[in-house]
């Protein structure tokens, strides 16, 4: 068997190990109808099994077609397949079977278990012998009394089979085999249905390993470039930990930063693929599901030769009592897999890890800077202003840089050549809006400073405001100024003064969309979902990309209690704590509103760029107010309207002068009319009215 050639095809290999079934199976069967043991099979009888059996092996040379004679012929053709294999494994020919046999050091007796179970999705006709030899006509394939018969044909073999069909064996441990699922938990072995792995099947064809589709929905292959930079120091040790054996590498950071892309950069350096691994997606599966799917994980690691990473680790939690902990799967993941294994994580919560050794890496922005030389090298047409520009509105990585780049492309005519500075600003936020719709509500921006009926020191303010938060990172820079690079900002006043209006103004002078934040999309009854929620806002805004606007912000960011009764009032004040820090590391914009300043707990105060208290309007703003809410029409018309009077008699903020004029026009619509002083009047006195107040004299709230 020296001369024994490796197999450099699949189906030469499938052929012959069809060719050793076969024969294996006819001597069995010959050697019963030597022992004349008769069949019970009543669809197929001797003359037809025995049809089956020259047509799988050809004609019999000679007379002699006993038993004899067919176990010399599956000798001589089983020593040359395992030469054959071992052919293959010796010269490291890469032969997806024989791969299995290699990876998973399965012994000749595994793999023809193996290949019992697996070759009747080859050749269903082994079905029919498989019936015959087991005397039963209920037989849908192989079972322990055909592998008892075909591979451990002996007393001394018999434990053999035992231990080969144990949990602990490689072909149960990576799923290979199926070994009775659903069966008593004392059914004797000998009547459990085998079945091998519809992985298995699907290398049959010989286009080498790609992931098993069953594992599609929770895990995919990521190999090939990446587009991405990193610092130096962050890629060498990402690189040298995806190397380190039984360590645990978490990389922290944002979302959007890059954690994975610097995983699958780590394992192309040593020239393996990366197996992503959905977090959430896994832990929605049932308990009992999750092990059988760790350990397909387990085996397509090994199949692929690639390395593991769980993404959003810390998005899944262990249990309500302990968050820090690490999710069970994961655990089990830890005891079956001995190689090293990627964590991402984008909150600012580390999970506890101490299963293994942990290397852990975090993942910052990169500075303006190397921004701007990322958006040049990216874009070589842009001129240095443009991307300075570009550099200094939107605080992303080097990832969202060239998806950006590759959108900005797309949406393009053929020809058109590179993108416009403007064309890049909008694929950038396209980029990244996604991210924050699903808690927030986008505003419309209609409106400038000239728009707003606001007290002189009011209006200094967001022009103060404004200019600081589109020239902050700039100057942060220039100054060597430390901490975020973030704007805070507080808007307080009675309601209907123009606090979310401002919101939108400012929007409309950064020349950012603004999201209103749905606080009961934030809010939830359920431990540290609060805390998640927002920790998704301040991330997905932290690029600078948009304004966030809370509205009615007291509810969230009130007082903490120093009266700790229950554990809502701990957890409240744990929430409130995250908050207070991570407000002060936030790099966006941000605006909080409140009727009630004095709800506003102090530490919060402390924390705002700026604090912008809306006064109650004077009769001229009022006036003012009048004069532009009432519908053009009716302004136009000359009629007897005394703005001056209205404004003097009426102490309203400028959101109910606004509803006091849809009101007017609804009626005076309805009737046919035109909106007079009488009307007006008669709607303001309907709304004290409705609000409890006896008389039309002072604030309406």
């Amino acid at each position: 068997m020296a001369s024994a050639q490796p197999y450099v095809d699949v189906s030469a290999h499938v052929r012959d190990e069809l060719k050793r079934a076969w024969l294996r199976l006819e001597y069995q069967v010959r050697l019963g109808w030597q022992k004349d043991k008769a069949t019970t099979d009543e669809a197929i009888g001797p003359e037809d099994i025995g049809r089956l059996f020259t047509t799988a092996r050809g004609p019999a040379e000679g007379e002699d077609t006993g038993a004899s004679k067919l176990l010399e012929q599956w000798l001589a053709h089983h020593e040359l397949t395992e030469a054959r294999i071992r052919a293959t494994i010796e010269t490291q020919t890469r032969s997806p079977l024989v791969d299995v046999i290699r990876i998973f050091d399965l012994s000749p007796r595994q793999w023809s278990a193996l290949m019992f179970a697996l070759l009747p999705e080859v050749d269903p006709n082994l079905v029919h012998a498989y019936r015959y030899l087991a005397r039963d006509p209920s037989c849908r394939g192989l079972d322990g009394r055909l592998l008892a018969q075909l591979v451990y044909d002996t007393p001394q073999t018999r434990s053999l089979m035992a231990r080969d069909l144990s949990p602990s064996s490689p072909l149960l441990r990576y799923q290979l085999l199926d070994v009775g699922t659903g069966a008593a938990p004392n059914e004797s072995l000998m009547f459990r249905k085998i079945r091998a792995a519809t992985r298995l099947v699907y290398l049959l064809d010989g286009n080498g390993f790609e992931l098993d589709p069953e594992l599609g929905d929770v895990a995919e292959v990521r190999s090939g470039p990446v587009a991405g930079a990193f610092p130096a120091i962050t890629v060498d040790g990402a690189t040298a930990a995806m190397r380190s054996g039984e360590v645990v590498l978490a990389i922290q950071g944002q979302r959007g930063l890059g954690k994975k892309l610097l995983l699958q950069l780590a394992a192309a350096h040593w020239n393996q693929r990366l197996l992503l691994v959905d977090s959430k997606r896994l832990a929605a599966q049932p308990v009992g599901v999750q092990r059988g799917l760790v350990r397909a994980l387990v085996r397509e690691l090994m199949l692929l030769d690639a390395l593991p990473a769980f993404a959003d680790i810390d998005d899944v939690a262990a249990n309500e009592s302990d968050r820090d902990a690490l999710p069970p799967f994961l655990d089990v993941f830890l005891a079956e897999w001995l190689g090293p294994v990627g964590l991402t994580i984008s909150r600012e919560r580390m999970p506890r890890i101490h299963q293994r050794p942990l290397v852990h890496l975090t993942i910052e922005v990169p500075p303006m800077d190397v921004r701007a030389a990322m958006w040049q090298q990216v874009v070589p047409t842009l001129t240095k202003q443009d991307s300075d520009g570009l550099a200094g509105r939107f605080a992303i990585p080097g990832g969202i840089i060239v998806a950006a780049a590759s959108a900005a492309v797309a949406g393009r005519m053929p020809g058109a050549g590179a993108p416009a500075a403007d064309e890049l600003d909008r694929a950038v936020a396209a980029q990244l809006h996604q991210r924050i719709s699903r808690l927030g509500k986008k505003l419309p921006t209609p409106y400038d400073v000239d728009d707003l009926i606001v007290d002189d020191d009011t209006r200094a303010a967001l022009l103060e405001i404004a200019a600081a938060a589109r020239e902050r990172r700039k100057i942060r820079d220039d100054f060597k100024l430390r901490g975020a690079q973030g704007i805070s900002v507080l808007f307080s006043g009675n309601p209907g003064v123009g606090k979310t209006m401002s919101g939108t103004v400012l929007a409309k002078r950064l020349g950012l969309d603004i999201y209103e934040i749905d606080l009961s999309q934030v809010v939830s009854k359920w431990l540290g979902e609060t805390e998640k929620n927002l920790s998704d806002v301040f991330d997905a805004a932290e690029p600078g990309h948009v304004v966030l606007l809370f509205n009615e912000a007291d509810s969230l960011f009130g007082k903490r209690t120093s009266d700790v009764k229950s554990s809502n009032d701990r957890y409240a004040n744990m929430e409130t704590n995250y908050l207070l820090q991570r407000l002060e590391r936030f790099g966006g914009v941000a605006i909080l509103t409140t009727n009630l300043t004095s709800a506003i707990d102090q530490a919060f105060k402390r924390r705002f760029s700026y604090d912008v208290f809306f006064s109650f309007p004077s009769p001229e703003m009022r006036a003012e107010l009048w004069r532009r809410t009432l519908p053009r029409r009716d302004r136009d018309a000359k009629s007897a309207i005394d703005f001056d009077a209205l404004a003097e008699k009426y102490e309203l903020s400028g959101g109910f002068i606004k509803v006091a004029c849809e009101r007017a026009a609804y009626v005076a619509g309805a009737s046919g009319g035109e909106i007079d002083q009488a009307l007006l009047s008669a709607t303001i006195e309907r709304m004290y009215r409705e609000r409890g107040k006896l008389s039309a004299v002072g604030p309406l709230e």
